[in-house]
């Protein structure tokens, strides 16, 4: 396959935004997982038919649907992988294929929630292709780093396969275990440094059988949500959560590439293969007290499970902490508004800056924003800056706890610039929104100022860039775009109480 893939030109090519590889990786390994796992399955389903009576049980119509979705899903994956298609393309051939097997009887129809079983009466249909394709896009979200689905795919298939054979190895059980052999297989070459990726193809139909699987091994084969099966996956839930939590948050589309998803932190804090390590040891607790909590009956060790997984990357700084960073803040600033009186919500402001990821000092860049903003008499500012080939991402806003009515308010966006290029030209890093009241004309003359006074933090911009890319250099040896050369002198970091900063704020 990975033959096949290089001579047809599936290869996934390196880039500056998200991708940690540095060469050009064939794409397509989801189809050799496939045939071993169908190679695997159809073998032991004969020696069963023709030597143990049929102990592993007899198909049923939904089997014939599951493969051949499952086999529609890889083709989705492969025409992905060779012509990129627009996101709402694949969310809407995700969308046709989950439909014909929710409809051919694969139904979560009721959930559990510590023992308490709640039906889902209506609304069975669509939780239950909700779930198909959170399953489907989280193993393809996590899918960034060598061997990172693999390996949890793998872990992830066998404890679905343990929870399916507590009452006697069945049909769907030898699935699981088919499924994990074949992906433990696959890792010999998906390992770093990795000659072949699953691609598209491979994450997306590992994680519709997940979430098929996840169905099937649960004692009642239609209760899945807040049980064992979820804590299995938590890993990949969690990933998917805090990316789409940390764009929303800030302000970000949810389809925006970045550097912070699980497998890039911990490759930047571990390296390739403690990362891999890590993922595998919470993969392995999740799954362990997930099975031992269905043995002893006792769903709550499943919950202890994932709170110590997602714990322990929270608190180590590895994942997730500075998501948590946003929510809580945001919530601190929600409840103390409850406390303020309308006379001083206009006056008071909410300061909030988040470093995301990275170490720059970019509170030079956003303090003196703060004070143009304030002697322009803005009512709100934020700034998002995402430099993916850095892996640095900060976040910051200034506002008035009441903003003024939206017929009252001037709205505007403006892209920030960096010359990073090797051409020479405008790269762009983040944004900066801002609003001001708009009850006069002089309005246009406040934000017309506001943004000539920006330019004279480019260089700024620059200093903070070209200060992380020798660091990074110093310590990887790795290759950046150059910086193109200019006879000014290189700025010196600004600080906002400084002499220099207040000169800048009235040039």
């Amino acid at each position: 396959m990975r033959a096949l893939a290089i001579r047809t030109g599936m290869i996934d090519k390196p880039d500056s935004e998200r991708k940690l590889h540095q060469t050009p990786i064939a794409l397509g390994g989801g189809v050799a997982v496939f045939a071993s796992l169908l190679l695997g399955f159809v073998c032991t389903v004969l020696i069963d038919r023709n030597f143990n009576g049929f102990s592993l049980g007899h198909f049923n119509p939904s089997w014939y649907v599951l493969i051949f979705a499952a086999a529609a899903v890889l083709v989705v994956g492969l025409i992905d992988d060779r012509w990129p298609l627009r996101g709402r393309q694949k969310l809407l051939f995700q969308c046709l294929i989950v439909a014909t097997v929710v409809g051919s009887g694969t139904v979560i129809r009721q959930i559990n929630l510590l023992g308490i079983e709640i039906s889902l009466g209506n609304l069975a249909f669509p939780i239950t292709m909700l779930w198909l394709l959170i399953a489907i896009n989280a193993l393809n979200l996590i899918d960034g780093a060598d061997g990172m689905a693999t390996t949890v795919g793998c872990i992830v298939c066998a404890g679905l396969g343990f929870l399916s054979s507590r009452s006697g190895v069945n049909l769907t059980a030898v699935l699981c275990f088919s499924l994990s052999g074949a992906l433990l297989g696959f890792l010999a070459f998906n390992r770093p440094p990795a000659t072949i990726y699953l691609g598209d193809a491979g994450s997306m139909m590992i994680g519709f059988f997940v979430g098929v699987l996840a169905i099937w091994s649960n004692t009642k084969e239609s209760t899945v949500l807040a049980s064992a099966p979820v804590a299995i996956l938590a890993l990949p839930l969690f990933d998917s959560t805090a990316a789409i939590l940390r764009r929303w948050l800030t302000g970000r589309s949810i389809y925006i590439t970045d550097r912070a998803h699980l497998h890039h932190l911990l490759q930047a804090k571990y390296g390739s293969l403690g990362m891999l390590a890590v993922v595998a040891g919470l993969c392995l607790i999740t799954t362990t007290l997930a099975y031992v909590s269905t043995y002893f009956s006792l769903p709550w060790l499943s919950i202890v499970g994932v709170m110590l997984a997602l714990g322990l990357l929270i608190f180590t700084r590895s994942f997730g902490h500075a998501e948590s960073k946003l929510l809580v803040t945001r919530a601190i600033h929600f409840c103390h508004s409850f406390s303020k009186s309308p006379d001083v919500c206009e006056s008071e402001k909410q300061h909030r800056k988040h470093a995301l990821q990275g170490s720059g000092s970019w509170e030079t860049v956003w303090e003196p924003i703060v004070e143009l903003a304030q002697s322009h008499n803005l009512a709100s500012i934020k700034i998002d800056l995402n430099l993916a080939w850095l892996h640095e991402g900060y976040h910051a806003s200034w506002h008035s706890m009441r903003l003024p009515e939206k017929a009252h308010q001037l709205t505007m966006c403006v892209p920030l610039f960096t010359q990073r290029t090797k051409d020479g030209s405008e790269l762009v890093i983040g944004r900066l929104e801002m609003v001001a009241p708009a009850k006069s004309p002089n309005v246009y003359a406040h934000i017309a100022g506001f943004i000539e006074q920006l330019n004279e933090l480019n260089p700024q911009i620059d200093y903070v860039i070209e200060s992380l890319e020798k660091c990074a250099a110093t310590d990887s040896g790795a290759f950046f775009w150059p910086k193109q050369k200019s006879s000014e002198a290189q700025p010196k970091p600004v600080n906002a109480d400084s002499e220099e900063a207040a000169t800048l704020i009235s040039r």
